[in-house]
């Protein structure tokens, strides 16, 4: 009837039977310890702790120091031209560097 040969046959059966594989699953609790290790903290010491303050003022300082120039320059732009400051802060003005 069936000219299919035997080993072939097992291979087909086994085959059909592997066809259909459960998914693999993490073991029971698995996710839970990979978070909780994800969001453990870390442990720094004394030095790190003080470069990391460190950083933020000196970045703070640097956001001073720009917006500082930024005003002065923008005052340096709109300042009222030499004609119209009274004549006592011209004399001055002409007389400090000299």
């Amino acid at each position: 009837m069936s000219e299919l040969d035997p080993s072939l046959k097992r291979l087909l059966k086994l085959s059909r039977s592997a066809s259909d594989p459960e998914p693999e699953q993490a073991p029971y609790g698995f996710p839970g310890r990979v978070v909780v290790s994800a969001k453990r903290p870390r442990h720094t010491t004394l030095f790190e702790e003080l470069q990391e303050r460190a950083l933020g003022i000196a970045c703070a300082s640097l956001a001073l120091v720009l917006a500082g120039t930024v005003v002065l320059l923008s005052q340096r732009i709109s300042a009222a031209s030499e004609p119209e400051i009274p004549s006592a802060l011209n004399f001055v003005a002409n007389n400090l560097f000299q």
